[in-house]
Parts: structure tokens; sequence; C-alpha cells
């Protein structure tokens, strides 16, 4: 088994973590990093409880360390585990700037350890669906493709997320996802252009944001807003060959929020469909959207360290989300488009 440690105990530890870890039988949960001790006792009585990540360093030695803490934690958080020779899974936005990015691929590419940034959401049914169909030819070249993950949060709530500090706002958030999942699909674009703002009455911190990534021969436009309304729109992508649309989100997150085991059969099973259009015809077809599979991630993971195989997401990937996080925000600061210049 794959001995664990969670540092971070908080909601994305409980909620996208520590279903996967406690139910699947490759790993072994045996410390975690909580300022809350008694809530750990609570979830798990066998795990030592630590303060902070340095006197757990001092005495575990865990296979694997997983970082859940707030977004700016994540590089010193993860460098450190990797110098004391473990297995990194740090949740999403990897890090901060993309420079911190590139140093903490390098550190582990040098002590030969597997260090997974957690885009879970490469493993969402709707994504599934649409990289299926343009495997199997179904949309032809993706020509525009629109993608949003909308809430209705009108008013600002007091945490980390939403309050001034590195790394906080919604680009870093959400936009995460959405610009993972757009350069998994099409690769690097040529530029960014983009508007990043504080719509909400008191907001500090970006909230809504419209993001243009350009292609040679394609547009991708990733947005989300904090005043949407009712279902939102998730993907509307056109093809040579036929146009796919799917509204509503991803039905895992809320099944972990309810406490649905991994386990129950219906697990990622979707509760809404998508449409494909073909050609001029009006005639619209259902089309299934797969399961979700998130725990394919963790299983994955287990691999990369038991068996030395390469991560499920690689640190290069992650690093250049952040990268392309910074050029929107340049391009939203200063009006301009921003030419894609990363290189490893």
């Amino acid at each position: 088994m794959i001995k664990t440690a969670l540092v971070g105990f908080g909601f994305s530890a409980n909620t996208f973590h520590l279903p996967f870890l406690h139910a699947m039988s490759q790993f072994d949960i045996t410390a975690v990093v909580s300022s809350k001790p008694e809530n750990v006792r609570l979830h798990l009585p066998q795990a030592t409880c630590y303060a902070d990540i340095n006197t757990l360093l001092e005495h575990e030695s865990p296979d694997l360390v997983v970082i859940t803490t707030p977004n700016h934690l994540h590089y010193e958080h993860a460098r450190q585990s990797l110098e004391a020779g473990c297995h990194v899974l740090v949740e999403k936005p990897f890090v901060t700037r993309s420079e911190d990015g590139l140093a903490l691929a390098k550190l582990a590419d040098e002590k030969g350890l597997i260090l997974c940034p957690y885009h879970n959401r490469r493993w969402d049914g709707d994504f599934l669906t649409l990289q299926s169909l343009l495997e199997n030819d179904e949309l032809g070249d993706i020509k525009v493709m629109h993608s949003s993950f909308n809430r209705y949060r009108p008013e600002v709530r007091q945490r980390w997320r939403e309050l001034p500090g590195e790394g906080a706002g919604i680009l870093f958030d959400l936009g995460s996802h959405l610009i993972d999942q757009a350069l998994t699909l099409l690769g690097d674009p040529n530029a960014i252009s983009a508007q990043c703002r504080a719509l909400r009455p008191g907001s500090q911190t970006t909230d809504y944001f419209q993001l243009t990534l350009h292609y040679p021969d394609s547009e991708v436009i990733l947005n989300s807003s904090p005043y949407r309304s009712g279902t939102t729109e998730r993907f509307t992508v056109h093809g040579e060959k036929a146009t796919f649309s799917c509204d509503g989100l991803d039905i895992q997150e809320d099944q972990l929020r309810a406490a649905m085991s991994i386990l129950d059969k219906n697990f990622g099973t979707q509760s809404h469909e998508a449409t494909l259009e073909k050609g001029d015809s009006v005639t619209k077809m259902t089309c299934p959207l797969h399961t979700g599979q998130y725990q394919q991630l963790f299983t994955l993971l287990a691999e990369s360290i038991t068996h030395q195989r390469p991560s499920p997401v690689s640190a290069e990937s992650a690093t250049k989300v952040i990268y392309a996080i910074e050029l929107a925000q340049r391009a939203s600061e200063t009006g301009s488009r921003q030419t894609w210049q990363y290189s490893l």
C-alpha cells in the first residue's frame, strides 16, 4: 500500500481526495496536517495529526504527500515534500507562478519522483464524451469552442479564494479547469486575449473572466460569471462536421458533496445528456454522456508510483495552465493580445 499523508484537511481534502484515498485499497492514509485534530480523529482515527508540514516530514516517511492547502502555499509544500523524497499530488492551481512550476518539474525529475497536479476535470463525463467524439472524427476539426463554468454567486463570501491574495480569484480556481481542458484538446495557442474583472459589489479579486485562445484555424472562448441563474451552458463546440453542445455540470462534485460512495454503481452517472447536430440539418440527436471517472486519476497515480510510470497529469502541462493565466492577466490589464511564447 502507498503510505499517504494529507496536508490540509478542509473542503478540498474532504470532498475531492479523502473519498478516493479512503475507499481505494492502494492507499493508506497514515498522517494528516491540520489545525483541527479533533476533526481528523473523527474521520481518520488511525492517522497521526501534525500541526505543520515540517513536523510531519520530520517524523513520518510517507510515500505520497497530498497537498490541499491554499494556493499560495502549493509551491513551498510541494518543494518540501519532493526534497524529503515523497511523491506529490497537489491541488490545482498547481502553483501561482509558471517559473515555480518549472522548478518543481525539474526537482521531481532529478529525484525520480511522481509530481501530479490535480486536474481531475480531465475525467468529467462531458469532457470524456467530447474527447471520444473527436477521436472518432464525429465532429471533424474544431473551429470554435465555447467552454463555460458559471455559477450564481452574487455575494462575496469570506473565504481565502475570494479575498485578495496570491492565487486567489475565479481565474485561478475555475479558470484552471477550463484552460487545462482546452490545452489538452488543442495544444498551445498562438496568442491569448482576455477580460478579467471584479463585477460583484465589494469584490477585490477576479470573479468574472472571458478568455479567447487564438489558434491558427480556430478560436476557443472560455468564461465564468457569478451571475448565471438556472442551468449553465457547459460546452458548445463547432466542428467541420457537427456541433456538440452540453448544458449543466458534471455530477461527480455534487455526489461527493452528498457523501455518495465512489463505489456506488451510480457514481459518475450523468443526470443529463448532450446534443449533436450534423451539417445543416435542423435535427438534433441525443448524445449520452460518458460516466465521470475521477477515480481514474487515483488509479493511474497508484500505478505511476508502484510501477514507475509517467504521472497521469504532467507538471509541464499544469505549468502551461499557469502561464496561460499569466498571459490572460497581462492581456486584460493592457487591453492587448498576448503572444504565446512558452518554452521549457
